[in-house]
């Protein structure tokens, strides 16, 4: 069957797709056979199928009528129905039991008595639940008392007052008077009538039920839905007047709903007994287990469960729509009905959008999982209308096994102070942490090769379905700059994708390389976001610039020992991604960088399309051999360095311990106490620049030299992004397997004579 599903209850068990007919069969056994008065909890949350349980339950206990159990007289109170009207709640319980008591057998007298109460319910007690009015008697003029009342009094009472006021009657006192008078026989009354009910209430339980071998049976429905004081209201009632032989009572009701409205009523009554503030939040529970003797925890649906239910009611469904259904919405029958309209509607939507040529053609599994998407996440739904390859992003996360390692920006240590606020987190860390999310995002159809245009048809389409109906949020000049600048890679990308294709992806990347530049006041974190958009934007740095290095003597090595070496000129930046790409189009020949090692994935390049990996193209080039450096300077009509060399280039001539200076500074390298945890896009660290201009001669990554030191070991200078600032010292080195590739080894060219014969000289 194809129709629309509607909200309503489970009826009977021909037309329970839950399996909750068990559930009540052994419920209903239970109380059949228990000791009374006793009540039954069924917690949930709205929507978990609490009411439809009871129908079960109510349907067994009519229908089991045998010589081994009682019979059962069932009254059904609906709390949500009652909390409409103004009167109080608990009256309208007492008056829903005591008619489902009414029946031909009981004598007259008992009848009479049950009228009689059914008038006082609705009289006396009716005036205490009008409110309460305060009269200012100073402001009249009239004496120095104000005057509270907590109940209003009878009309004569209110003309006595007039009276009062036009000085028409004797004195204050005597009004005064009149009021208590009046407010004392209404709550004698009151209590008069609740006294005479508990136990005339005994009186027709065990009279006409219990005594007959019955019980009786009040379901008390939907109370969570109430407002939080008239809920407690039911629960004291069932306690103080109807918990008596004979009686059973099921109450639905949320749990925790319940537990915080009884914590805040009774805190300050519990802070009076002396109770410490560390037992008060107990107050809820222990309030709960004193009324509830028996609780039955809903359970939620399991997968199958779910999956089942869909294929009783829509046979015809698409598995992956069933599947994505089931894995990723709250296990709640009531949320998963309103999921499946909103599928089917949708669907025939798409549908005849595909005929008119308005769409393209819609896969039924995509659709569903970004309807299971608006339903349940509503705070990834509008980040999906900002930023649409965030879906992208969690399905990667969520088919790579992807986790969360932090909460907070890798930068935090950089700088002075956090870079994001405590408990802040990329796009994608923030929704990693929703398991069924990922789940349902690992199966099915993917969006991983759906282009932005087409993953917002999905996203307008669910919006006819949701309240987020306007237009999504333009990609304004100012949104985009500040989402290139976030050091979140889906902001970043969905803005790199709305300025090309505005066009402005050559004026976005000049602005964004002028905050690399020494003289630029932009922070590190802004540095480094910048240095990330350029890599997708294209770098228009000139990344092959040469500095030159002139000739003679400099202190070299700890001790500052003199030596000379020939002029040269060395490249400011390491060798990046993208310049080593140039050099293997020209040679298909040759390998790509590539280890089969779990360390190894973030940097390895894909193998047979023979391209780096995304948003790397300016970091400087790894998991490159010393011969792969060779052959890179061989076709760049270049060199390695030696390492002195290197070190002059580094440090300069007067010796210095780092390129700028003698003492380590996060903010100028990237060591392993700058809390970076992998390298960066070349040149972001300005500050870090040695007296020739070269740029990330201390950290990032260790570059190769032709210094050969035992057999087939080479020399490596400048520490990398994982070593500490000890290693970025400029005289400290490190020795390498020539044949080493390493995700902390990259290398930078030279050219000119060579002071002495090295590996690759001319």
């Amino acid at each position: 069957m194809n129709e629309m599903w509607t909200d309503q209850p489970i009826r009977d068990a021909q037309s329970d797709r839950l399996n909750f007919s068990h559930y009540a069969d052994v419920l209903a056994e239970v109380v059949l056979t228990a000791d009374t008065p006793i009540t039954v909890g069924i917690f949930g949350p709205w929507g978990s199928g609490k009411t439809s349980l009871m129908r079960l339950i109510a349907e067994q206990l009519l229908n089991r009528r045998t010589a081994g159990h009682r019979w059962a007289r069932v009254v059904w109170f609906n709390a949500w129905q009652y909390a409409q009207d103004e009167g109080a709640l608990w009256r309208a319980l007492l008056l829903r039991v005591l008619e489902g008591l009414e029946s031909d057998q009981i004598s007259e007298q008992d009848a009479q008595q049950i009228a009689d109460w059914r008038m006082r319910l609705y009289t006396d007690v009716e005036r205490t639940e009008m409110g309460s009015i305060n009269i200012d008697w100073p402001k009249l003029g009239k004496g120095a008392l104000n005057l509270g009342l907590s109940l209003i009094p009878t009309p004569a009472t209110f003309l006595q007052v007039a009276q009062l006021l036009q000085g028409e009657m004797g004195s204050l006192e005597e009004i005064v008077s009149a009021f208590q008078r009046e407010r004392t026989e209404v709550y004698r009354r009151k209590l008069t009538l609740l006294e005479e009910f508990r136990g005339g209430f005994a009186h027709l339980v065990r009279e006409y039920v219990w005594g007959r071998n019955g019980m009786l049976v009040i379901f008390v429905d939907d109370l969570d839905r109430c407002l939080p004081g008239r809920a407690v209201e039911v629960l004291e009632a069932i306690k103080l007047f109807l918990d008596v032989p004979g009686c059973v009572f099921f109450i639905s009701v949320d749990r925790d709903i319940i537990e915080r409205v009884v914590r805040v009523q009774y805190a300050s009554y519990m802070a009076g007994e002396g109770e410490d503030a560390g037992s008060v939040p107990i107050a809820g529970q222990s309030y709960l287990e004193k009324i509830v003797q028996l609780p039955f925890h809903l359970p939620p649906l399991e997968d199958d469960q779910i999956a089942a239910f869909i294929d009783q009611h829509d046979p015809h469904l698409p598995p992956d729509c069933r599947d994505a259904l089931s894995l990723g919405l709250e296990p709640n029958p009531r949320v998963v009905k309103r999921a499946l309209n909103i599928l089917r509607l949708l669907l025939k939507l798409a549908e005849r959008r595909v005929a008119e040529d308005t769409i393209g053609a819609i896969v039924p599994g995509l659709l569903a999982k970004m309807v299971v998407i608006q339903v349940r996440y509503r705070d990834l739904y509008r980040d999906l209308l900002e930023y649409p390859n965030l879906a992208q992003d969690l399905e990667w996360a969520a088919r790579e096994g992807v986790e969360v390692k932090r909460a907070v920006s890798p930068l935090e240590s950089v700088e002075a102070g956090p870079v994001e606020a405590p408990g802040a987190a990329t796009l994608l860390e923030r929704y990693l942490r929703h398991k069924p999310l990922l789940r349902m995002l690992r199966v099915g159809p993917a969006f991983a090769d759906l282009s932005r245009d087409q993953i917002n048809v999905y996203i307008y389409l669910t919006r006819t379905t949701s309240k987020d109906v306007g237009r999504a949020p333009s990609m304004e000049a100012a949104r985009m700059w500040q989402d290139m600048l976030s050091n979140d890679p889906t902001r970043l990308r969905a803005s790199v994708a709305a300025v090309q294709a505005e066009g402005l992806a050559d004026e976005y990347a000049q602005a964004l390389a002028r905050l690399l530049e020494p003289e630029s006041e932009a922070s590190l974190r802004e540095r480094l976001a910048a240095g990330a958009a350029l890599a997708y934007l294209g770098d228009p740095r000139d990344l092959d610039e040469m500095m030159d290095v002139p000739g003679g003597e400099f202190q070299r090595g700890e001790e500052g020992e003199s030596t000379y070496v020939m002029a040269y000129r060395i490249g400011r930046y390491p060798v990046t991604n993208g310049q080593y790409a140039r050099f293997l189009a020209q040679n298909p020949q040759y390998p790509t960088p590539y280890l089969d090692e779990v360390w190894a994935e973030p940097y390895n390049w894909e193998p047979r399309q023979r391209i780096y990996p995304e948003g790397k193209a300016n970091h400087p080039v790894v998991l490159v051999s010393l011969e792969d450096a060779l052959a890179y300077c061989e076709w760049a009509g270049a060199r390695l360095p030696t390492e002195e060399e290197w070190e002059k280039a580094a440090r300069g001539k007067d010796g210095r311990v780092y390129p700028w200076g003698d003492d380590f500074d996060p903010q100028r390298a990237n060591a392993r106490e700058s809390g970076i945890g992998g390298t960066t896009p070349v040149g972001v660290y300005p500050g870090g620049a040695s007296p020739y201009g070269l740029l990330d001669c201390a950290g990032n990554v260790w570059e190769w030299t032709t210094s050969q030191e035992g057999e087939n070991q080479f020399v490596v200078r400048g520490g990398s992004w994982s070593f500490y600032a000890r290693d970025a010292r400029c005289f400290a080195s490190e020795i390498s397997h020539a044949g080493n590739r390493s995700n902390r080894i990259g290398f930078r060219v030279v050219t000119g004579p060579q002071a002495r014969e090295g590996v690759g000289s001319s």
